[in-house]
């Protein structure tokens, strides 16, 4: 099924926008450099209606093409939307909740937009009763209040919402690594880590994970890094597929040491099975 066509000049106002402005994510123009047959294929592949060679086609791409990457986040924020606005059809419905929700970032991303939802929709309070003193004051003592209170509003609402967007504003350039499964749990045993040097002169480290050949099909995978010290950081799935998964780490997190990450599968039940090996990369 084709992409719906979505002009995003003439679309009404979005939750998204309303709350955040025309410059976070879920307001991204859309990517002259994919075509409309490749947004349809990046639609259909996140509502699970793709055969397996075309996924797999999709799933190759996203490992290496930046511009697709980046137009499969922008129809994430789509689909979500749709899906909350009650547009998506019976069919796209069942695709929604069967495929797209299986990725757990997704999941939390469909709460949080539910959510903000819920408080945008909420009547607007009743205006207040002036009281008499008020009305007694000067009009500069009136005013005056009128200012302060307005200042702190200000105070208020700018801090917390630039801090939204640097904590969300997405990584926009990649560094990316392919990294191979390693049986041994040791990573002095005469492994060959690959290397990353900082600094890393982009936003983030966007590393391909290699699936062994005897992977069985599962509902999803989830990916931990630990460091040199034993600490475990999950981390965000960028992408997944039948023969590899991507995971994201920003610049601003990536210290000198060695990391091991390691996968998890996860059943159709929800179930966690670690997958034996893990993937070593030393940053310098």
């Amino acid at each position: 099924m084709a992409r719906k066509q979505i002009d995003r000049n003439s679309e009404p106002e979005t939750l998204w926008t309303r709350l955040f402005g025309a410059e976070t994510g879920r307001n991204k123009q859309p990517n002259q450099a994919v075509s409309t047959d490749d947004q349809d294929a990046i639609r259909q592949y996140l509502l699970g209606q793709l055969t397996p060679d075309q996924q797999r086609e999709v799933e190759g791409r996203l490992l290496t093409e930046d511009d697709f990457f980046e137009e499969l986040e922008i129809a994430e924020d789509e689909l979500i939307d749709e899906r909350l606005a009650g547009k998506l059809t019976e069919t796209e419905r069942a695709g929604f909740e069967q495929s797209f929700l299986a990725a757990p970032e997704r999941q939390e991303n469909l709460r949080f937009s539910r959510i903000l939802g819920r408080h945008i929709s909420l009547p607007p309070p009743a205006p207040p009763l002036l009281l008499p003193w008020w009305n007694n004051q000067s009009y500069l003592l009136r005013a005056a209040a009128a200012v302060a209170a307005v200042v702190i509003v200000v105070g208020i609402l700018i801090p917390a919402t630039w801090i939204y967007r640097t904590r969300t504003k997405p990584p926009q350039t990649f560094a990316d690594l392919t990294l191979l499964i390693t049986t041994t749990t040791n990573r002095a045993a005469g492994v060959q880590a690959t290397k990353v040097r900082l600094p890393l002169n982009a936003d983030a480290l966007r590393i391909a994970l290699r699936l062994p050949d005897s992977s069985a099909p599962v509902a999803g995978y989830r990916v931990e890094l630990v460091n040199d010290n034993g600490e475990k950081t999950p981390l965000e799935m960028a992408a997944q597929g039948a023969q590899a998964v991507s995971v994201v780490i920003p610049a601003a997190q990536l210290e000198r040491g060695q990391y091991a990450l390691k996968l998890f599968a996860i059943s159709t039940t929800g179930a966690e099975q670690p997958i034996n090996g893990n993937y070593f990369f030393t940053v310098e």
